[in-house]
């Protein structure tokens, strides 16, 4: 029931994000805008962004392997589609992270293992994406008024580096678990300790640490590329820096949990940021819209391939496990 009604909320957020977004728009000029769009150009985004997919599998499981027995990639493959499908598109209380980990440790019941590897994934591709936000912003400082980027950006990167400080430096990681079960939060002490614990393992595979860094800093950059090259396709022309720290900053605010899979947020982060460069509404809420969509295309296969794997007990358990998470 609670999990349904933070559904419900949540898509009301999202109805009445797009209904502000849209209550001042030229729905004449928006509908030249699509239909002039390349779409030759656009597909070309699409492409890109499955290449950046196919090296986050690859990713995943370089993590996983010195923590348990890895999958093969094929498996992966549709695990990580699954994952997608969850994360886009179905309207699930589940996120696509825990669907991740728990159909990569269903095999060897390495469901703690497999909780910690797909965190430091995920640690590491943010890692990546802070890391290219502070450089562009700093090669390249962006100004737009009303919008504090660089406060954003650097404050978010501060707060990563202290909650990884918190969770894998032994000393702050005894006073953070010993908080927690103060507030009797003993399982998520015990989450907290699985991933220090994995973290103190990998910090024994530290060519592999690099390497997933390398991967991740590249695959950002095509992540980034994809809505260079959408906006291209529009007919927006901004130099490739202001994307190298504003899309960073819109992956940051369409990660708050109050609209349906990011979307509105997604959508109006976009047009608040590209707007003030100058940059039409209606083409700023075009590109908002098409980067949704192709992100929601790219999920598609998951839900084909989870047909396969669904079954009740499944959901159940992987539903008690976002809870317990």
């Amino acid at each position: 029931m609670k999990g349904k009604i933070i559904t419900a909320v949540k898509i009301t957020v999202t109805a009445l994000l797009f209904l502000y977004i849209f209550r001042k728009v030229d729905f004449h000029q928006f509908g030249v805008t699509l239909r002039n769009a390349r779409m030759n150009v656009l597909v070309l985004s699409f492409l890109v962004l499955w290449i950046g997919h196919y090296m986050c599998i690859i990713r995943w499981r370089m993590l996983m392997r010195p923590l348990m027995p890895a999958l093969s990639l094929t498996n992966l493959f549709g695990i990580y589609c699954i994952g997608l499908f969850f994360n886009l598109t179905f309207p699930t209380v589940v996120g696509g992270d825990v669907v991740k980990m728990y159909y990569a440790g269903k095999p060897s019941k390495s469901y703690a293992q497999s909780f910690a590897a797909t965190f430091l994934d995920r640690d590491v591709g943010m890692l990546a994406m802070m890391i290219i936000a502070c450089i562009g912003i700093l090669v390249h400082p962006v100004a737009i008024p009303g919008v504090p980027v660089s406060l954003i950006v650097w404050g978010a990167f501060a707060a990563f580096v202290f909650g990884n400080i918190a969770i894998f430096t032994p000393f702050w990681h005894r006073h953070l678990t010993a908080l927690l079960h103060r507030l009797h939060l003993s399982r998520t002490a015990a989450r907290v300790d699985s991933i220090s614990s994995a973290f103190q393992i990998m910090g024994r595979h530290r060519l592999v640490l690099l390497v997933s860094l390398l991967i991740s800093l590249l695959n950002q950059l095509l992540v980034i590329s994809v809505t260079w090259i959408m906006a291209l396709g529009l007919h927006i022309n901004l130099s490739l820096l202001y994307y190298l720290v504003l899309v960073p900053v819109i992956t940051l605010i369409q990660m708050i949990p109050i609209s349906l899979n990011g979307m509105g947020l997604r959508e109006y982060a976009f047009m608040s940021l590209f707007s003030a460069l100058g940059v039409r509404s209606e083409s700023c809420i075009a590109l908002g819209l098409i980067s949704s969509i192709v992100l929601i295309l790219s999920s598609f296969p998951g839900g084909i391939v989870y047909i396969f794997f669904k079954n009740r007990t499944d959901i159940q358990q992987m539903t008690a496990m976002e809870t317990e998470f």
